[in-house]
């Protein structure tokens, strides 16, 4: 009798174990999947920052567009220009190291880069040499209404944010095609 209850207890006691191991894995997982959508919030939050940031600066470029011909707005010009380049940079280059943190690391999630990072540069040059034609400010002023729209993706969410890196690159590659194009003729 003594080791019979002494068996109900330990299974007694063997029952409450494997309770507490299901209960704990349990939580552990609604942990998991809270930690996973507060990072998920976090890097949507620091990408939207840098979205204005790129916004604020695009907005600046294109006032002071219409006075490109004076030294001062031309340096204001210039300036801004870099902080848009700096800005888009930092933005493309934050999404493929936060997409990896995401564990996005298959590469289907990355933003294809640089082609707007390039417009820019040419953007710079033209205006520095102070040799712009109409089509280059055409192009100027195609190329910051490409950015400034790219930053209105809505919802954003880093699926949404690289879809829309993609898409402005690729509209920008296709102005670029476009004044290479025009320059050769």
């Amino acid at each position: 009798m003594k080791f019979r209850v002494r068996g109900i207890f330990y299974l007694f006691i063997i029952f409450l174990l494997v309770v507490q191991v299901g209960v704990t894995t349990h939580e552990n997982g609604k942990l998991k999947r809270e930690q996973e959508g507060i990072k998920e919030n976090l890097i949507t939050s620091q990408l939207t920052h840098e979205i204005f940031e790129v916004r604020h600066h695009a907005k600046l470029i294109k006032r002071l567009m219409g006075h490109h011909s004076d030294n001062e707005s031309k340096l204001a010009l210039l300036i801004e220009l870099n902080n848009t380049k700096y800005s888009l940079s930092k933005l493309e280059m934050n999404t493929e190291y936060l997409g990896a943190w995401l564990g996005y690391e298959d590469k289907t999630l990355t933003p294809s880069g640089g082609d707007c990072l390039k417009v820019l540069e040419v953007m710079y040059s033209d205006i520095q040499s102070g040799g712009m034609t109409d089509k280059d400010v055409s192009l100027v002023s195609r190329s910051i209404d490409v950015i400034m729209n790219f930053t209105y993706v809505y919802p954003p969410t880093y699926e949404n944010i690289v879809s829309g890196l993609n898409e402005m690159n690729r509209e920008c590659r296709e102005l670029l095609l476009e004044a290479d194009k025009t320059e050769e003729k």
